[in-house]
């Protein structure tokens, strides 16, 4: 498998195994629902809130799990594990990262939270800057790492619409044996869908991949939040990619984590960390402008 897919499962598969299941911090978890879908939330801590949002085919509790007992020190964490994807039930739609991103304004409309401060990882990242976008007031500060603009599909992928389904059933399993092993005995933990549902859950994620654009670069002009743009000097999205979206936003930061790869969150935890805090303290009015 060449192009975007490819090279993005290259990098996936590299992911360290993370916990399945958050640790024993306590919290308060709840579906919310919203926009026709039950969305699985979880809450921890106290302080000014944080939204986690998890990449493709992972969820709160395996993509954030050496985040939540940092930031629930200090923090109110909030975990929202998209539809279909961990504890949230799967329905008759396709994905799309526009719909995950009204979903989450959804989420934090209803559960009363305010502006707040939103951390992405990979679709998470994507999900973020379009809720930068078209909910501005919702959202404080915004960190995303591994983002991405455009998909550089394969002449094979843009043909993807003349697969018949044999062949479409051979690139689902290309894909899924491509992933992290742990995705799947996660995933068969938690998911009320049960464990025969993931690869019908992987065929539309797979679907939402090979949308050719995931945000016009002019559209970076229109956020006026701060953000924080991360990637791993050896993530599937080129350096120069995550430049292109750092110098498109007005109040722009970014930083290269030396020595990782797609997974920044649970390679480099430590320096993770540590940046994020010390990114979400600082005042809108402090925040460096790229104008």
């Amino acid at each position: 498998m060449t192009g975007f897919t490819g090279a993005a499962l290259v990098a996936l598969a590299m992911l360290a195994p993370a916990a399945a299941h958050a640790d024993g911090t306590g919290g308060t978890h709840r579906y919310v629902e919203v926009r026709g879908a039950k969305l699985y939330t979880q809450i921890y801590g106290h302080g000014p809130p944080i939204v986690f949002l998890h990449g493709g085919m992972a969820f709160f509790d395996n993509n954030f799990a050496k985040q939540l007992a940092y930031f629930s020190g200090f923090r109110t964490v909030v975990g929202i594990d998209q539809r279909g994807y961990g504890h949230s039930p799967d329905g008759p739609w396709s994905l799309s990262y526009q719909m995950m991103a009204d979903d989450t304004a959804a989420v934090i409309e209803k559960l009363g939270l305010g502006p707040v401060d939103i951390v992405g990882h990979s679709d998470g990242a994507n999900i973020g800057l379009l809720l930068a976008r078209d909910h501005p007031k919702m959202v404080r500060h915004l960190v995303i790492s591994g983002a991405n603009l455009r998909v550089d599909l394969s002449p094979e992928e843009k043909q993807r619409a003349q697969w018949s389904p044999e062949q479409l059933a051979g690139h689902l399993r290309e894909v899924a044996a491509s992933l992290p092993p742990w995705y799947l005995p996660d995933y068969s933990k938690v998911s009320p869908d049960g464990p025969d549902h993931w690869i019908a859950l992987l065929a539309k994620t797979y679907d939402m991949w090979l949308q050719p654009v995931v945000m016009d670069p002019a559209d970076l002009r229109k956020i006026s939040t701060p953000v924080l743009v991360m990637a791993g000097d050896h993530d599937f999205t080129s350096i120069e990619e995550n430049a292109e979206i750092f110098r498109g936003l007005p109040h722009g930061q970014l930083m290269i984590v030396p020595a990782s790869n797609h997974g920044t969150f649970i390679k480099r935890p430590s320096l993770v960390n540590l940046a994020i805090r010390e990114f979400l303290d600082q005042s809108v009015n402090g925040a460096a402008s790229n104008q």
